[in-house]
């Protein structure tokens, strides 16, 4: 009987190596199903697209001015002697005082607004108003036309002292508040003369 004592511990030893070797197997089969990533993860991530939904921009024209009326060509006219722009905008646009709109849109030999050359061509745009009515843009834009040749008559000197108080007075025509919107462009002594005309003949119809 005492032969078959280590066969048995040899068996019982196999025994408990197989049960050993058994459970480890089940622990690691156990851990990797417990501790597998999610099957989001598993895989490479898919890339979404992204749509650009926001409205497209439209670049605005930092030079334009918004509602101002659009000016184009409508006709030419060839100066004959003793012409003047004001002369040539009441023959096209019914309305002499408007010339300073006219003028500032062409390029003239002279630097003197108030002569023009027989055979210089000038351009003729679209006139603004509706007959003597005008919108506020529509005013503003002749007021700037009057103040742009007002500078222009400055720059001449003395000599044009007569052609600036008779501007002055007729673009008050436009906007009874011509001089005081301007104030800080039209020299006080200008104001005052081109204000005489006015409490003296009152605004041009």
């Amino acid at each position: 009987m005492n032969d078959n004592k280590p066969l048995k511990r040899l068996l019982t030893a196999l025994f408990i190596i197989i049960i050993l070797v058994i459970a480890l197997i089940a622990f690691f089969l156990r851990d990797k199903t417990a501790y597998a990533l999610p099957t989001e993860f598993a895989s490479d991530p898919v890339e979404v697209e992204e749509v650009d939904t926001e409205p497209e921009t439209v670049e605005e024209d930092p030079f334009e001015t918004p509602g101002l009326p659009e000016r184009f060509i409508v006709d030419h006219h060839t100066v004959v002697k003793d012409e003047s722009f004001s002369l040539v905008t009441g023959i096209y646009w019914d309305d002499v005082y408007l010339w300073p709109d006219l003028y500032i849109r062409n390029e003239m030999k002279s630097e003197d607004p108030d002569i023009i050359y027989p055979d210089e061509i000038v351009d003729i745009y679209n006139r603004l108003g509706n007959g003597d009515i005008y919108d506020d843009i529509e005013k503003d834009e002749i007021l700037r036309a009057y103040i742009e040749v007002y500078d222009i008559y400055k720059s001449l000197g003395k000599d044009k002292e007569n052609s600036v108080w008779a501007l002055l007075y007729s673009g008050a025509k436009y906007d009874h508040d011509f001089l005081q919107l301007f104030s800080d462009r039209i020299d006080p002594e200008d104001k005052a003369m081109a204000q005489k005309y006015i409490d003296e003949e009152g605004y041009l119809d």
